[in-house]
């Protein structure tokens, strides 16, 4: 059903909210790390709430609504792979705590402590990339389904793009992670109210039986068994599973939206804390959407393109008036998301880049005051480049595959070499180089290929980046350790 005028003024209602949390919030903002990490002072609730809100995106239901309409109920498996992770960093305290001990406010930071700022400034430049080409396919992908659901025409696309991002911009340029966090408490409570009432709702319309039915008929045992035909060929097999692990612990550790997060809390026991607890809500973040792109699958008798089954199935059973307070959650989801990506990637562009080169130049740090400019001007920028993005790029294979593949242009070179550079003392700055180098090759032949290689052998690209990084860090370690003893024995 489309928007009726009340379903207007909820939303309205919530813009207003939000867009005047950032003018109230502005004046707690007085230097960089209140902008970034919040001074520090977030706790647990806030930061449980907060970490969850900040990885629901618009953008989140639909790929992982396109894995369960097209795989159906063997996709389920992608869900666990998070919640193991989450659990056993926040249990061990794995990488994370030598980080929060450290107080740094970007990933890149731990590496000019570490190793050199030229490490920094390399792994700046590859997460910036990585980051912003990741972010850069959310306003098409989510302007569609807003206009999908709203019933806005297709061709305001990029009007729907420029105003969501222009709103977003506003409250973040203003309050920053102060601002973020704020809203994140009502963003909790319409995402949780939209994703219990979907749920139920479609189950109630459709029927459970007519869902199990549908899609053993038309997919079989490959649509309930993610192993099939074999633990080893099959497309969620165990070559996945080792990905995806690796994967999501590369995320938790050196995605920066999810790193300004954790260096925002309190305290060490805090982060731990809330990352222990974060595996049970990012369990229910991946298996609530990708059953409702079954539900989909199940409700439609034609066939329809993979990433518009859910706003299609939305539009098709939400009645009015609950359309305006779903579809408030889904755009509260939506914004906390940009405004941490913005905030997190043009966080990367401003210290690990602008600032390490002006650092290079006039040999004296950047004081807060200028930092907190060249960040708001950086996030300004990639507003303006992934609308661009968005315009012109066309997405092949799964949509959960690309973000997978262009935060890999950094993740396994940024997780071997955190975790060496953590707990092996003789990591050194060529180790770090070579495992970030070798570590995009798998994801830029990913990003080249054609759509049918894509999905037949995105595990083995997804894993073997990690493996080449490793390679890279322990050759490249030693080679280094050899050639400053040759030296020495020269100078000697």
């Amino acid at each position: 059903m489309y928007f009726n005028f009340i379903d207007v003024l909820i939303v309205a209602f919530y813009i207003v909210l939000v867009f005047l949390s950032g003018i109230l919030m502005k004046r707690f903002v007085s230097g960089i790390g209140d902008y970034l990490v919040a001074d520090r002072t977030m706790g647990f609730n806030l930061g449980l709430i907060s970490m969850m809100c900040t990885e629901i995106g618009m953008i989140t239901y639909v790929y992982y609504a396109e894995l369960g309409y097209k795989a159906g109920f063997a996709s389920l498996i992608i869900a666990f792979p998070p919640m193991l992770v989450y659990f056993f960093l926040g249990r061990t305290g794995f990488i994370i705590k030598p980080l929060l001990e450290m107080k740094i406010m970007t990933i890149p930071e731990f590496f000019s402590r570490r190793f050199n700022t030229g490490v920094r400034f390399y792994l700046g430049i590859l997460m910036a990339v990585g980051g912003i080409l990741n972010f850069g396919v959310f306003p098409g992908v989510e302007a569609k389904f807003i206009n999908t659901v709203s019933g806005i025409p297709e061709g305001y696309v990029l009007v729907t793009m420029v105003v969501l991002l222009t709103l977003v911009l506003i409250y973040t340029l203003l309050g920053g992670m102060v601002s973020i966090i704020l809203t994140n408490y009502i963003q909790y409570i319409l995402l949780s109210f939209g994703m219990v009432f979907i749920t139920v709702y479609g189950i109630y319309i459709i029927g459970w039986d007519n869902i199990v039915n549908t899609v053993t008929a038309k997919f079989g045992e490959k649509g309930v068994n993610p192993f099939f035909p074999s633990l080893i060929k099959g497309e969620f097999g165990i070559g996945f599973l080792v990905w995806q692990i690796l994967e999501w612990t590369a995320i938790l550790v050196a995605w920066q939206a999810i790193s300004l997060r954790l260096f925002s809390s309190k305290d060490s026991k805090t982060g731990m804390k809330i990352y222990k607890w974060s595996g049970l809500m990012f369990l229910f973040r991946g298996i609530i959407p990708i059953f409702w792109g079954i539900m989909a699958f199940a409700y439609f008798t034609e066939p329809v393109s993979g990433l518009d089954a859910l706003p299609l199935f939305i539009k098709a059973i939400v009645p009015s008036g609950v359309m305006g307070l779903i579809f408030a959650g889904l755009l509260a989801a939506s914004m906390s998301t940009y405004a941490s990506y913005l905030l997190s990637w043009s966080s990367v562009v401003s210290q690990d880049i602008i600032g390490v080169i002006i650092k290079s130049i006039t040999k004296r740090e950047i004081s807060s005051e200028k930092q907190l400019m060249i960040s708001r001007f950086t996030v300004a920028a990639v507003m303006i480049f992934i609308i661009w993005w968005s315009l012109f790029h066309k997405i092949e294979g799964y949509l959960y595959f690309y973000l997978q593949m262009t935060g890999m242009l950094f993740l396994p070179g940024a997780l071997v070499s955190l975790a060496l550079g953590v707990y092996w003392k003789k990591a050194r700055s060529t180790g770090a180089y070579l495992a970030f180098t070798l570590g995009t090759i798998p994801p830029l032949l990913y990003l080249f290929l054609s759509e049918e290689v894509k999905n037949e052998w995105a595990s083995v690209f997804g894993w073997g980046g990690f493996f080449l990084a490793l390679i890279g860090m322990v050759a490249g370690s030693y080679i280094h350790g050899i050639c400053k003893r040759s030296n020495n024995k020269i100078k000697a």
